[in-house]
């Protein structure tokens, strides 16, 4: 059973923007390839940047393509005949550098309770980290809600899960927190019902369970009613170059 509580607050912390890199998109000539397409160029239209097209039919999406963000329809990110190929989409969403967004047909039943916001899914790790910081951003440069969604094993843990979701969302405003004493992936598709966008985290590894997701995020994939922006936590090797530059 989910619990949600609702928070305001007077300030929204500045994040960083995704800079004037293009927003990539693959067209593969399935319908929700075309979506795809078309939520690219809306993105695109909002954030004043370039769109690059490329084709289903090329070699595969580099996960080091210099772009602010990487557009995929759920057909091709679904695809997974040959897992031995690193080209395919749910390896890429493993490995990408930027956030990749699988967009979906509609097929919600209607407007669920995080309608018309940004939900994200917050684990308690560092792994979320990404995943938050770049849902806020989401939120605010679309001038809506945010709503963190935590699963907990059971109630006794309800009330520090509500102060940690509180926590990580002060001085940002219409703030939504909702502990789940369900499966996260359950929670998570709930909310996204007529929600703008739902931004799951992922952590990149080496080797073929690298190019998988974790099971929530490929539930989400699977079922989610909006697009699923797929952020990855950056591994260490990646943070120590960063902090070299």
């Amino acid at each position: 059973m989910n619990h949600e509580r609702s928070v305001k607050c007077e300030t929204d912390d500045a994040l960083p923007s995704t800079g004037s890199r293009p927003i990539v998109v693959e067209v593969d000539g399935t319908d929700s390839g075309r979506d795809a397409i078309a939520w690219a160029y809306r993105e695109a239209g909002r954030r004043g940047v370039r769109v690059r097209v490329l084709s289903g039919r090329d070699p595969g999406l580099p996960a080091d393509l210099d772009a602010s963000m990487i557009v995929v329809g759920s057909a091709t990110f679904l695809r997974m005949s040959d897992l031995a190929d690193g080209s395919t989409a749910m390896a890429l969403a493993a490995h990408a550098s930027v956030p990749v967004v699988i967009v979906r047909p509609g097929s919600s039943d209607g407007p669920g309770p995080s309608a018309g916001r940004v939900v994200v899914g917050v684990d308690g790790t560092g792994l979320s980290e990404p995943a938050i910081d770049f849902a806020f951003a989401e939120a605010r440069d679309r001038d809506c809600g945010v709503t963190l969604v935590h699963a907990v094993e059971d109630e006794a843990g309800r009330a520090d899960a509500e102060a940690m979701l509180t926590s990580l969302g002060a001085g940002h405003a219409d703030l939504r927190v909702v502990v789940s004493a369900d499966l996260a992936s359950h929670a998570l598709i709930e909310e996204s019902a007529g929600a703008r966008l739902l931004v799951v985290g992922s952590r990149g590894h080496g080797g073929l369970s690298g190019m998988l997701l974790g099971s929530v995020s490929q539930a989400v994939v699977h079922r989610a009613h909006c697009p699923v922006a797929v952020v990855r936590q950056a591994t260490r090797r990646e943070r120590n170059v960063s902090r070299r530059l």
